[in-house]
């Protein structure tokens, strides 16, 4: 597996979560040799959903388009 961030190696990993909400204190994923980014299961099954989203209009939420200077 490569890294997202540096493409660099990702080994499988044991982590620690004691901030954890659930009853779940630990869980596996993969970490990189280079740079240290963590990615789980969780993160993984996040980019999947939104990767398979439509992307959304560049205008703002409040309606406001882009601004274009007219001479």
């Amino acid at each position: 597996m490569r890294c997202q961030r540096c493409q660099g190696c990702m080994i499988s990993d044991h982590f620690m979560d004691l901030l954890n909400g659930s009853s779940e204190l630990d869980f596996k994923g993969w970490r990189c040799l280079n740079c240290g980014d963590i990615t789980d299961p969780v993160i993984v099954r996040h980019q999947q959903l939104t990767a398979s989203i439509p992307a959304k209009s560049k205008r703002r939420w409040w309606g406001v388009g882009l601004m274009h200077s007219s001479s």
